[in-house]
């Protein structure tokens, strides 16, 4: 009897080891074992990109996890109610548990829990994050949200502090950063945005310019959105390509168009008419270079800020044949919107953030100051060591990274958004002295010194 009985035993135990790793390895989205991988996709799609994700989950399936790396999703949008935690497998989309059925994707506790789950439940050796949303605004912020309205009284939009005060907390103050950060949003592509965030990612991939996405075509008829089938296929075939590998591929992978804007947007402009004529831009930047670039624009700013009396002339000439960004978006905030929907004059349109290598290169092309032009060679060759791949066409004098640079003193710390009726953005959320950017650097300085704040 007390043979049988250990043989039982010993039968039951050996059973129950054998039974462990299937059970480990069931539900491959609760699994913990490490990947190569894990592809953060924060979809903040509570506005007019809402139209785009059941295509992006589309093609996030047809790739799917595998052993390799995980693809895992928060999807936030207009036509799908609630706020949706995903697992990403190949043909399939697993739906996992998360804290509340409606989040406001621009609030730091929604990014800052996201993160948490993903990295501590799907931990890999590099990760890559993927910020998917509208109403780009540069250094004023960058995720946002607008409670299914898409509408600017209901917007909420999280402020360059508040991303990089939730980065700080989930890389344990940049111990463990994350690999690779993709802003797919407008306008992003900014030396603040860069540095904002240098301590704790270290690749950024972002536009200097408006983002066109699904179903926009260039002028040629190339598509205008992001090739994610592309590099993430790639990413699948070559799961050991390291971060910058990655994020050199995501530029490549993507085709810089010119898009002319119409009349009543479908209406053909008149040969003469001053229409705006957007040039699509791409790039990475190494943000373990970004030093090279802030203390270069340091020099740069100190210079012109001892000597705006003497040179600012040719500061102004500079400026004033700079490429600029952000012409989707009206100049001043008392402009009624319909001036930029319907019309898209260029002399109305945004133009406080300019292309910094292309702003030093006209400088030093202007100037007769020995130091400003040095330092003006200083800047732009820390751009090109900065910037490891830039996508423009060749007749854009875009270089990878944008600078806050207004023309007129009325429009110094002015929300992007003030005048859309929002109460939120009567005063700018985040002043630009708040940015690292700004209290590292004399560019602020020399701004205010300039427009004569």
């Amino acid at each position: 009897m007390v043979k049988n009985k250990k043989f039982f035993l010993y039968i039951f135990f050996t059973a129950f080891i054998l039974l462990i790793p299937s059970l480990t390895i069931a539900n491959p989205s609760t699994t913990s074992s490490k990947t190569k991988w894990t592809l953060m996709m924060y979809c903040a799609a509570d506005n007019h990109r809402d139209l785009e994700i059941n295509y992006t989950l589309k093609f996030l399936s047809d790739i799917g996890s595998n052993i390799d790396f995980n693809i895992v999703a928060l999807v936030d949008t207009r036509t799908l109610e609630d706020t949706h935690y995903y697992y990403i497998e190949k043909n399939k989309i697993d739906t996992l548990t998360w804290y509340e059925n409606e989040s406001n994707m621009a609030e730091p506790k929604t990014f800052e829990e996201f993160l948490k789950r993903t990295m501590n439940n799907y931990s890999a050796d590099h990760y890559a994050l993927f910020i998917i949303t509208a109403w780009g605004s540069g250094w004023q912020g960058i995720i946002s949200d607008t409670n299914g309205t898409d509408k600017g009284r209901s917007l909420s939009l999280m402020t360059m502090p508040q991303m990089s005060e939730v980065l700080k907390k989930v890389t344990s103050n940049g111990l463990n950063k994350i690999d690779f950060l993709g802003d797919d949003v407008c306008i992003s592509g900014m030396a603040e945005v860069a540095y904002q965030i240098a301590p704790y990612v270290e690749y950024m991939t972002a536009s200097e310019e408006h983002g066109f996405g699904l179903g926009e075509f260039s002028d040629d008829g190339r598509p205008m959105e992001w090739n994610y089938s592309y590099f993430l296929q790639e990413l699948n075939k070559n799961p050991d390509m390291s971060p910058e590998q990655f994020a050199k591929s995501v530029v490549e992978s993507y085709h810089a168009g010119i898009i002319t804007s119409k009349i009543f947007l479908n209406i053909k402009a008149p040969k003469l008419y001053p229409i705006v004529k957007f040039y699509t831009t791409l790039s990475a930047t190494n943000l373990n270079n970004i030093s090279n670039m802030s203390n270069s624009v340091n020099l740069l700013g100190t210079l012109l800020k001892d000597n705006i009396s003497k040179y600012r002339n040719e500061i102004r000439k500079a400026r004033s044949e700079t490429r600029e960004y952000g012409k989707l978006y009206r100049k001043f905030w008392f402009q009624p919107c319909r001036t930029r929907i319907v019309f898209l004059f260029d002399p109305l349109g945004y133009d406080c953030f300019i292309d910094l290598y292309d702003f030093a290169e006209k400088l030093r092309n202007t100037t007769v100051g020995i130091e400003i032009k040095g330092a003006c060679g200083q800047v732009m060759n820390a751009i090109n060591t900065t910037v490891i791949a830039n996508e423009a066409v060749p007749t854009d004098p875009s270089h990878g990274l944008s600078i806050y640079f207004p023309q007129l003193k009325c429009q110094y710390d002015q929300s992007i958004w003030k005048g859309m009726g929002n109460k939120n953005f009567i005063k700018i959320p985040s002043p630009y002295e708040n940015l690292s950017f700004s209290k590292d650097t004399m560019w602020d300085e020399f701004l205010r010194a300039y427009l004569k704040v």
